[in-house]
């Protein structure tokens, strides 16, 4: 593969279910003297829709957003729409990350994953409960050393924010219907899988049956939740950078 200069590298960042941009804010801080950052919020205009048509064009709508020599980082639902993007612009991705992800979240038959339930429980408590909800999250993200930085990402991620009912509804509809594992073995792009094994959302049972599929080993955060680039800073930003200077210079 072609060694690409990392100052001509864009980061483009996808987040998850029931969050926007601002779950970047850290990440940002980081990474933002050495490349070029596109945060990208999983929005859909408040309007009656078809789930599959509004899919389709929601993918377009994304993928013209992003420029040549482009590093997808993909956390939760982000790393399955990073997924499909990669795929369906191969030239113009140089590397795949995804953070917590699954080609598909819904539990199936030999496959671990949420069942139907869950998938609702997690639409309910973000319906109805919005603000603790993500603070519940976040606070399961906390350590002695994050708890300044908890709090911050928490008003970011709040203020201002008003939820966008029909938005968490699409994604929701995502979690439940879309399964491209059958993409996996066509993606060419080094690809990064990061889990955390206490995640209760990606089992971590999928990282071991995509590591025998795909014959690549995935990289696992000890003592983490959904959300390692929060609760594990160093250890994960350590393997990101690792990971991307494999590739660039």
């Amino acid at each position: 593969m072609k060694i690409i200069n990392k100052k001509k590298i864009n980061l483009i960042l996808i987040h998850g279910v029931g969050f926007n941009k601002k779950i970047w804010y850290f990440f940002k801080k980081k990474f933002n003297k050495k490349f070029k950052i596109y945060t990208i919020n999983l929005y859909l205009p408040k309007k009656k829709y078809n789930f599959n048509i509004n899919f389709k064009n929601f993918i377009k709508k994304i993928i013209s957003k992003i420029p040549k020599n482009s590093i997808l980082i993909g956390w939760s639902i982000g790393g399955l729409i990073a997924t499909i993007i990669n795929f369906k612009i191969k030239k113009n991705i140089i590397l795949l990350i995804t953070i917590c992800s699954s080609p598909c979240f819904k539990k199936k038959k030999k496959w671990p994953g949420i069942n139907t339930d869950q998938i609702n429980k997690i639409k309910n408590e973000l319906f109805y409960n919005y603000e603790n909800s993500i603070k519940n999250f976040l606070n399961l993200q906390k350590n002695k050393k994050n708890l300044k930085k908890i709090n911050i990402l928490y008003k970011k991620i709040i203020n201002k924010n008003k939820l966008n009912y029909n938005s968490l509804k699409f994604n929701i509809k995502i979690l439940k219907k879309i399964d491209v594992r059958h993409l996996l073995k066509k993606i060419k792009t080094p690809m990064l899988r990061i889990y955390g094994n206490l995640d209760s959302i990606v089992p971590i049972k999928i990282s071991k049956i995509l590591d025998l599929y795909l014959n690549q080993k995935s990289y696992i955060i000890k003592n983490s939740n959904h959300a390692p680039f929060i609760s594990h800073e160093k250890i994960f930003y350590n393997k990101i950078i690792k990971f991307i200077k494999k590739y660039t210079n």
